[in-house]
This record gives structure tokens, sequence and C-alpha cells, in this order.
């Protein structure tokens, strides 16, 4: 494999769109047990995130809001994975880089020593990707309300749920990201509010007709 292909595998960059049957995207799977590149891997709500998305988006200044909300950091820009009973463990591939995070224009600061030790998550199972792209993007939505963007991956040949979430002005992405969190727990549990409108609506509009 050369290097342009490692890093489409390494960085999720593949951007052909699944049909309405198969909506997955390809493996997010690097090599040496990396899983993402250009991503930071946090503790949620005890839960293993991982977000991607392209160099420049602001990644990792998401995450140091999350952290000052009181989430924790498992490790930024290089995302280690490793499949242990079952489940893909997210870590820092490198010791040394354990509670480092690079802020543009700041430089590399240490997490640990600026918010406390409790900031930091050495290990944790995955449990969602969520992905940054371009605000445009949220046009799908306009043209039909009731689509979600959420997808696939596989990951160590484990399906996960990817959300992706459109950046732009004025939205507030770590808060947003703690409710894309709590909404995969709650599909998790076996509710589903977007389905549960759907159906609400369903059931209203036939007692209309009727």
């Amino acid at each position: 494999m050369d290097n342009d292909q490692n890093n489409q595998e390494l960085e999720l960059a593949a951007e052909e769109q699944p049909t309405e049957e198969s909506p997955i995207e390809p493996r997010l799977l690097g090599t040496e047990g990396s899983i993402a590149h250009h991503g930071i891997a946090l503790e949620v709500f005890g839960k293993g995130i991982v977000i991607i998305g392209k160099s420049g988006i602001g990644k990792s200044e998401i995450g140091l809001e999350l952290i000052d909300r009181g989430h924790r950091l498992i490790c930024d820009d290089l995302v280690a994975g490793t499949l242990e009973n079952d489940q893909v463990m997210l870590s820092s591939p490198h010791e040394f880089g354990l509670g480092f995070m690079e802020i543009r224009g700041v430089g590399f600061i240490n997490a640990q020593y600026f918010f406390g030790k409790n900031c930091i998550c050495p290990k944790m199972p995955l449990f969602i990707v969520i992905k940054l792209v371009d605000y445009d993007m949220l046009d799908e939505i306009n043209k039909d309300r009731l689509k979600q963007l959420i997808r696939e991956v596989k990951i160590f040949h484990k399906r996960f749920p990817l959300y992706q979430l459109p950046i732009g002005a004025n939205r507030n992405l770590p808060v947003l990201i703690e409710l894309i969190v709590k909404y995969a727990i709650a599909r998790e549990e076996g509710y589903d509010s977007h389905q549960a409108f759907i159906r609400g609506q369903f059931d209203f509009m036939q007692g209309v007709l009727k």
C-alpha cells in the first residue's frame, strides 16, 4: 500500500457516499495499531469517543473545551487502538505524548498540568466516532429534515456508529458533541428520539386522514 492510500485509511478520508442499503464507511484502520490520524480521543460521559476531521478544522480546541467541561483526554492527534476482549481500546500510541495537546498559536500544552491529573484517561473502549464536516453538509438536511447524518465505520472488523457533525459559526460544538454522546447512549439503551418523533408524526397524520 502506498503512502497516499495509507493516509486515506488513517484519516478516514473516504468521501464516496454509501448506499441506503449499506451506509458503511470504509475501515478506520491504520498501521501499527493506530486507528486515526488527525483525531482526538476523549472520555465523555464515561464513553470513549474519537473526533476526526481534516487537519486544522478545530478538533483539539473542541477537545480542550470538553476537558474544561469536565470530560477526560485519552490522546490527541494520533489515536492508537488495540483489540482486547472483543473491544477496541483507545490509548495514546506513545507514553511521552500522554496528556499533551497541540493548540495552534499556543503550542504543545500538558493538559494534566493545567487541568489536573483527573483530566487524563489512559485507556477506554471505543463507543462512537464523530466526524467534523463542512457546514454545507447541512444542505442535505435542509432538503430532507428527517434525514440524519449517521453512518457506520468498521474498525478491526467491528462496526461503530459514525456521527457527522457540520461545523460553522455560532454552533456550540462541545455541547453538540455531548448531545451526540447522550443520543448514542439512549439508542444503545433502546430509545431513539428521532424515530420516536417520526412514529408519532405518522400516527398523528393517520388519525387526521381517518
